[in-house]
């Protein structure tokens, strides 16, 4: 705890010896320990970012794995990307690249309002295919020089993420014009992407919230392979979200409640009690179908959505009665431009 370099990440040291000659015994306690980390990482997505002195990447946290149906936008598109990660992670296509002398390299691009889940995808896509996440926060590197640096040390099957990468400029004017820019240039960007010295078999991801101040040369093929709008949620994805948040207690707790059902289920719906009382599957659709008809469609982000369910968590039935009043108070606020003022009672 004395050195000045510990981030109170890593950095300790055990030492482990036995009696006699033979060294079996520690190699199987080891192999052991690292038996048990592996079984724990596969509940994790480790996300790795630089020390607070810049000089080494360090693990930050390890995030639950995310399932990617709970990061919500066109399925086609999702199913499409995954299908394309997949392909580009197969062994047999890197060994086609490589025979055929093209860079095994694969450029994503999540682009779309704050709050729309292009960090939330990133770390999904991470679960899904057991990688480790790199998080390189353009906005807050010093030059062209540390981008460098910090790819090199990188490793080559992993996944990396650019977030805000519209803060990367190519001129001064650029620059001056500009409230949220990076030192970091264009051409150092590029170079690290598919330079000479650029590693093989990453999956990069960029985000931006402005895709329009994004350079031609950063986002043409080669570089950017696939892009992935991520917009305001629609009716049909918050129909998605209001099952996953009610679904998981229901069939847990209620499933063997299924066969019970009466004639008052209608009662049930209007009695406005907790979700483990009362709320079978076939209610929950019912729930899920009112609450969907009163968003409107393409105008609130998933994060606005899911701030509101915190509220209601406990009960579906309250969460569909409530949301057309918030509806209308957020609408409100936004057409006025205001924020809503809480006081420390609320």
């Amino acid at each position: 705890m004395s050195d000045p370099s510990y981030d109170g990440i890593g950095g300790e040291e055990t030492r482990i010896s036995c009696l006699g000659l033979q060294s079996e015994p520690i190699k199987e306690f080891v192999e052991n320990c690292r038996q048990y980390a592996e079984s724990k990482s596969q509940f994790y997505v480790i996300i790795y970012s630089r020390d607070r002195y810049g000089l080494s990447w360090k693990p930050k946290y390890r995030k639950p794995l995310r399932q990617l149906e709970t990061v919500h936008f066109d399925d086609e598109v999702k199913t499409n990307l995954i299908a394309d990660i997949k392909n580009y992670l197969d062994l047999r296509t890197k060994k086609l690249y490589q025979s055929r002398s093209m860079p095994y390299r694969r450029g994503y691009l999540f682009y779309g309002p704050p709050g729309t889940g292009k960090s939330s995808l990133s770390t999904a896509i991470a679960g899904e295919f057991g990688l480790d996440l790199y998080e390189v926060k353009v906005p807050s590197i010093k030059d062209d020089g540390e981008l460098e640096q910090m790819f090199q040390e990188i490793p080559p099957r992993c996944i990396v993420l650019l977030e805000d990468i519209d803060a990367v400029w190519s001129t001064r004017e650029q620059r001056n014009d500009s409230e949220n820019t990076s030192a970091v240039t264009l051409s150092g960007l590029l170079n690290v992407l598919d330079g000479v010295g650029s590693q093989e078999g990453r999956v990069v991801i960029l985000t931006t919230n402005k895709p329009e101040r994004l350079d031609s040369a950063l986002v043409r093929p080669g570089r950017i392979d696939f892009k992935v709008y991520l917009g305001n949620i629609s009716r049909a994805s918050a129909a998605q979200m209001f099952m996953r948040m009610f679904a998981p207690d229901l069939l847990g707790k209620n499933m063997m409640r299924e066969h019970r059902r009466t004639r008052s289920s209608a009662k049930s719906l209007e009695s406005g009690d907790a979700l483990n009382d009362f709320v079978t599957l076939e209610q929950l659709k019912m729930l899920a179908k009112r609450f969907s008809e009163q968003i409107p469609e393409n105008v609130f982000t998933p994060s606005q959505l899911q701030g509101f369910f915190q509220l209601h968590l406990n009960s579906a039935v309250r969460a569909a009665e409530s949301i057309g009043a918030w509806v209308q108070k957020e609408m409100n606020m936004k057409e006025e431009g205001e924020f809503d003022m809480l006081s420390n009672s609320t």
